[in-house]
């Protein structure tokens, strides 16, 4: 009996034991792992994981400071991720977790790596894709096809306009928008379907002051133009068509303030064009606050007699401006050549200057005239006998971020010839690149500067190319690069001055910025 009873307890102990052995409760589900890639496209974050026995559901999360905050959060029944309109160019790491059907056993998070979302497909426009009423939008093509564009108020996200997208507008990858108003902050947002592919916020420009004349209706009749200055009040602006040619045939004496623009029209890229076949003069004894030439192409019938400017009265005159303009084909683009005139300032901004003789960019050939502040920014300047030269005492010339070659002419000209006479404030020049000299028979030696005795000198970040040939009269501190010019640009005997050698130190910081990497 007693044996009997040792037997039983034995046999209870035995079962219960193999009881709880097999019942010792459900684990810890296994951390997911990364299967495959985890990739970026555009805005979009792809990331597979492996699917984990037992699991119901998976916990994603995003992040860009490593999880002390998260950006995005989705409980997902598949083990796909795909996460749409992110942050564009940002780096985000993603975590999940395999959730069990009783949340005690749900893995621990698995970190799967980080990735960078793509830079924006959409373009920033630049100052010329921009109107006071419309923008030219433009993209680069990659992933999806891109189908639509919006453009909303910055201000309250309303939809100004929009736009579906031809095919002829996805092979040049661009639309010009119009509908819009002046001086208002917008936010274009571009769409492959539902999903954004891009967005850039830009601002129109704000409308013409003053009296506005629009010569864009008038066609056919190339002397609008010096027909209608002599008759419009001081402080207009002059609207030229795009594509079509003003004639300045015979001397224009000018008293008065003009801006002569190309009208906005993001359909046509040909600036308005005014040929010279004489020149324009200051009216005796003018005094006059400002001339600008804008978004204009101007050229002559002939380089070794003509000029843009030609003044032979004394005058005054604020600002003389010639800005976005290409300017060729002349003996020189100003020349003060008599009289008693002073310019206060003289500006060439962002503007291509090509094709000039002995008067080069601007000459004040008599001690009467003078121009006191010389700015000359953004620009290029090829196949130029000179540059600015002054036989009068000045106040500052500053050159900065210009490409210069095939210029100036190779028998020891100058860039910059004050000749003996002072510049007060200085000579400043910085972030410039000057390729070979212009050839003079066979020569190519030129000078850098030349001024008055106490003329300042300051001079940043200036290199040339191994093809230049220095004369003497060197800015302070130039560089000299170990690549003649027709290595540096793509094509400069034809005017292309893209940056092409990448080990260039300049590459991004000198020249012309519309030619840098």
């Amino acid at each position: 009996m007693k044996t009997m009873l040792i037997l039983i307890l034995t046999t209870t102990v035995l079962v219960l034991g193999c009881k709880r052995s097999n019942d010792l409760g459900q684990s810890r589900l296994f951390r997911p792992v990364l299967a495959g890639q985890l990739s970026a496209d555009s805005n979009t974050i792809v990331a597979e994981w492996q699917r984990i026995g037992g699991a119901k559901s998976y916990m994603v999360q995003l992040s860009r400071d490593t999880f002390r905050t998260v950006d995005l959060s989705m409980q997902m029944d598949t083990n796909v991720l795909v996460a749409k309109q992110l942050l564009y160019n940002q780096l985000y790491q993603v975590q999940v977790r395999a959730n069990a059907p009783d949340s005690a056993f749900n893995s621990k998070w698995s970190y799967l790596g980080a990735v960078r979302t793509l830079s924006s497909i959409l373009k920033n426009p630049a100052v010329d894709d921009i109107t006071f009423n419309s923008v030219r939008v433009k993209w680069t093509t990659k992933g999806a096809p891109v189908t639509s564009v919006k453009i909303l108020k910055t201000l309250d996200s309303s939809v100004a306009v929009q736009s579906a997208l031809s095919p002829a507008d996805r092979t040049n990858e661009l639309i010009v928008m119009g509908g819009l108003q002046p001086a208002v902050k917008y936010t274009i947002m571009l769409y492959s379907g539902l999903d954004l592919r891009g967005y850039v916020d830009f601002n129109t420009k704000a409308p013409f002051s003053g009296t506005v004349i629009d010569l864009t209706g008038i066609t056919g009749r190339p002397s609008v133009l010096a027909d209608t200055i002599p008759i419009v009040p001081s402080g207009s602006t002059i609207l030229l068509k795009k594509g079509l040619t003003y004639n300045i045939a015979s001397a224009i004496n000018l008293n008065k303030t003009l801006i002569i623009i190309s009208a906005p029209d993001l359909s046509v890229t040909q600036q308005a064009k005014i040929y010279f076949t004489s020149n324009f003069n200051f009216a005796a004894g003018a005094t006059i606050d400002s001339i600008e030439f804008n978004d204009v192409h101007m050229y002559s019938d002939n380089w070794a007699s003509r000029y843009v400017f030609n003044t032979t009265n004394s005058a005054t005159v604020g600002k003389l401006k010639f800005m976005n303009s290409r300017v060729e084909m002349f003996r020189g683009i100003v020349r003060l050549q008599s009289g008693t005139t002073t310019v206060n300032n003289f500006i060439c901004f962002n503007s291509t200057l090509d094709s000039l003789m002995n008067y080069g960019v601007l000459t004040a050939g008599v001690a009467t005239c003078k121009v006191d502040n010389f700015l000359l920014q953004n620009s290029t300047i090829y196949k130029a006998e000179k540059v600015i030269a002054s036989s009068s005492v000045a106040n500052s010339d500053t050159i900065e971020s210009c490409t210069f070659n095939d210029a100036a002419l190779g028998n020891g000209s100058y860039y910059i010839d004050y000749n003996a006479n002072l510049v007060a404030n200085g000579i400043t020049v910085t972030n410039c690149i000057f390729g070979t000299g212009r050839n003079s028979a066979g020569a190519f030696a030129v000078r850098d500067f030349r001024a008055g005795a106490g003329t300042p000198v300051s001079a940043v970040n200036n290199l040339r190319t191994a093809d230049h040939v220095s004369s003497g009269g060197d800015l302070p501190g130039i560089s000299t690069y170990n690549r003649p010019s027709t290595q540096l640009w793509l094509d400069p005997a034809n005017g292309n001055f893209q940056i092409l050698d990448n080990t260039f130190p300049g590459r991004s910081t000198a020249g012309d910025p519309r030619w840098r990497l």
